[in-house]
């Protein structure tokens, strides 16, 4: 039957397509944590020259633990910008 003809009504039918876009961090979040260069490392310091040591990876380690807290509060951001657009 010609559509021109026909007394019914034309389906409107809405189709929805997903994209998954892959954002990638900035670069400022992401470092290599390495170690500290201590000298006692190198040269089998004092006991004292060991404690500095041990102050110089703790700072890393913390260094290390703020960039990560920027990173995961940077992803948190884009699930949330992300769940707004859907």
């Amino acid at each position: 039957m010609f559509s021109g003809c026909s007394s019914t009504q034309p389906i409107a039918r809405t189709v929805v397509t997903s994209k998954t876009q892959y954002v990638l961090p900035p670069q400022s979040l992401i470092s290599q944590c390495l170690p500290a260069e201590c000298d006692f490392l190198q040269s089998n310091g004092a006991n004292a020259d060991l404690a500095d040591c041990l102050a110089q990876q703790l700072a890393v380690i913390s260094k290390c633990d703020t960039d990560w807290q920027s990173l995961e509060k940077w992803r948190m951001e884009k699930q949330h910008e992300q769940s707004i657009h859907q």
